[in-house]
């Protein structure tokens, strides 16, 4: 299997280079040489739908979807191991259908990608060949989970399974007709409440939320009409063959050459001779750090993990308990995705097909507001427990920290500066990042090595693999919810009890701020907002405003129990509990909650400084 290993690693991360070095050349051609190349989008496009599916298989082959298991968790053991392999078999056969439905559409494409003047097989071609390789890493994953005898004899019945079922699908196309629920039972209008039941009920029993959207929608389509499933089915490709998106890995890539290039040290020593010597100076480091930092990896778990052990050892210290010290670092590092570039905003932007250029302006009052506000908490709590202050730094060594940073310092200045002056889009904006971020490693700090470099290239597939997986399913979710106007339903709901855009705005952000204590941020994003935008576009809200507001909500949701992914991420890096970081994180909470509330009733404050720059 280590033949497999490399074909993912050395493929996957060679092609989002390639796909860097295309973006970059097109950067070029168009500003200084002032000639465009034709053909360089469309073929960074196409590329990076090969790039996503090595990073799904990646995904599946190490097992770090997103998943909801604080259900799982409180079972008996016999119970989670059944609960399990129900599970397993779901993703198993949704793997199955997933090869079949893209080798249908790969046979069936007809079209010409006109700049490449190729066929548009060589864009369905992916799904339907590199899912080979997904099922692949399934079952490897499958005969590691447990080095024993019974987990290789599972394999092997799995690896029949796959035979078989592959076989049948190809082979005796009328196959699924045994699968047609709709042929034994007439379920009418009321398929999609019975597959929406269906789909909270095996999520929360542990299947990948994306898995989970997959095996729903096709629930779905076997209640209604199967013929539907193959027209739907092109919407898995065609969800990825977007522009925006391909910001998405140099972005995260742009984060972990940060963390791995000397330069979140130099961003954390500025901050502390910045603001150690105030009252409660480290936790002012801490969330000043997150702030310099959020305007690089547009991630809170990237905040988290990559300045966290930073930041905690240093409060440690300094002599700060562990429940404050993990509590800040949990609180500071939701600054990430409001303050630009932002990931979030950028799937947001997709989903709700809003400009991202002005979604990162809106971020900025909020992120500013946010790092206020926990700054001004940290003061009061420091003071009361009476942490000491570091020595002031002295002019000298001031200006030799901020010396040492102003490379990494300068990377949200040239990125929004690039957009908002028109040299470069969001995603070329991401590309200039990455390129400035390997030349500021490797030539001014000198700690990037090109094994470095092409090891961060593999860890970025693999995490976008993660992001792309819920983007195609949630789109083939998306079909769904379209046909049944689910959007509409709910819609229809709101009006029955809110009277306002603002009690509207009130009851979506109690749903989410409940939602997001059991779903994963990033899973919300993907699960509720297609089917709330619509909602806020009935209310007449807008949806810049709209983006920003649920956004904060969801980084809420990362700091609270049960499914609090910061607070995890911060225990672990911190080497303390989780309940540690918890209660830590508590008083944190409150201006958080306090800004939300601010925005909500004052929308203008988030959206009063990007309609004044960019009023269309």
């Amino acid at each position: 299997m280590k033949f497999f290993n490399k074909i993912e690693e050395w493929v996957g991360g060679t092609l989002l280079f390639i796909v860097f070095l295309i973006l970059c050349a097109q950067v070029i051609a168009r500003q200084i040489f002032d000639s465009p190349l034709i053909w360089s989008e469309e073929l960074a496009r196409l590329l990076f739908i090969y790039v996503s599916m090595f990073g799904i298989s990646m995904a599946v082959r190490s097992q770090q979807h997103i998943y909801l298991d604080f259900i799982t968790n409180l079972m008996p053991p016999k119970v989670k191991k059944a609960t399990n392999t129900f599970v397993q078999l779901l993703i198993f056969a949704s793997i199955i259908i997933f090869i079949h439905l893209g080798f249908k559409v790969w046979i069936g494409a007809s079209f010409e990608l006109v700049a490449l003047e190729i066929s548009d097989k060589w864009l369905y071609a992916a799904q339907a060949f590199i899912s080979l390789l997904v099922l692949i890493r399934f079952l490897q994953a499958q005969t590691e989970n447990f080095a024993n005898q019974t987990s290789y004899l599972s394999a092997t019945v799995f690896t029949i399974g796959a035979v078989i079922l592959l076989a049948l699908l190809f082979f005796v196309p009328d196959v699924f007709k045994v699968l047609r629920i709709s042929q034994y039972v007439k379920l009418g209008d009321n398929a999609v409440y019975v597959v929406l039941l269906v789909w909270l009920v095996i999520m929360f029993l542990g299947t990948p939320v994306g898995w989970s959207l997959f095996i729903a929608t096709l629930l779905y389509f076997s209640m209604t009409r199967w013929n539907i499933a193959n027209s739907a089915a092109n919407k898995l490709v065609d969800s990825l063959n977007s522009f925006s998106l391909l910001s998405v890995p140099f972005f995260i890539l742009t984060g972990i050459l940060m963390n791995g290039g000397g330069i979140t040290e130099r961003i954390f020593s500025f901050a502390k001779a910045l603001l150690g010597h105030y009252t409660g100076g480290m936790g002012h480091v801490n969330i000043g750090a997150s702030l310099l930092f959020s305007g690089m990896s547009g991630s809170a778990i990237a905040d988290a993990g990559g300045l966290g052990q930073l930041e905690i050892k240093a409060m440690r210290d300094a002599g700060y308990d562990d429940d404050i010290s993990g509590g800040i670092t949990a609180a500071s590092c939701i600054i990430g995705p409001l303050v630009p570039p932002s990931i979030s905003m950028i799937i947001y932007g997709v989903i709700a097909n809003q400009s991202i250029a002005k979604l990162f302006v809106a971020g900025f009052v909020p992120g500013v507001l946010i790092t206020i506000a926990l700054m001004t908490m940290n003061y009061f709590v420091s003071k009361k427990r009476g942490y000491p202050r570091t020595p002031k730094a002295s002019m000298a060594e001031l200006c030799t920290s901020f010396k040492s940073s102003i490379w990494a310092i300068l990377t949200p200045i040239i990125i929004i500066g690039g957009i908002f002056s028109g040299m470069f889009t969001p995603t070329e904006a991401a590309v200039v990042a990455v390129a400035y971020s390997i030349i500021v490693s490797r030539f001014v700090y000198k700690e990037l090595t090109l094994k470095l470099l092409f090891n961060s290239c593999v860890e970025a597939v693999a995490i976008t693999g993660v992001t792309v997986l819920m983007v195609m399913t949630v789109t083939f979710f998306g079909d769904m919810i379209a046909r049944e106007q689910v959007a509409m339903r709910l819609a229809e709901m709101f009006m029955a009890v809110a009277d306002s855009p603002l009690t509207v705005l009130v009851m979506i952000n109690l749903l989410l701020l409940f939602l997001g204590m059991f779903i994963d941020a990033l899973a919300l994003q993907f699960l509720v907002l297609p089917m709330l935008i619509p909602i806020a576009q009935h209310f007449g809200i807008d949806l810049i405003f709209f983006g920003v507001m649920t956004l904060l909500n969801m980084m809420i949701g990362i700091l609270t129990p049960p499914m609090g992914m910061a607070l995890f991420v911060v225990a672990r890096v911190g080497n303390m509990s989780v309940s540690t970081v918890t209660k830590g994180v508590l008083p944190f909470l409150v201006p958080i909650f306090i800004t939300l509330i601010l925005i909500t009733i004052f929308p203008e404050i988030i959206t009063f400084i990007p309609n004044l720059l960019m009023p269309n």
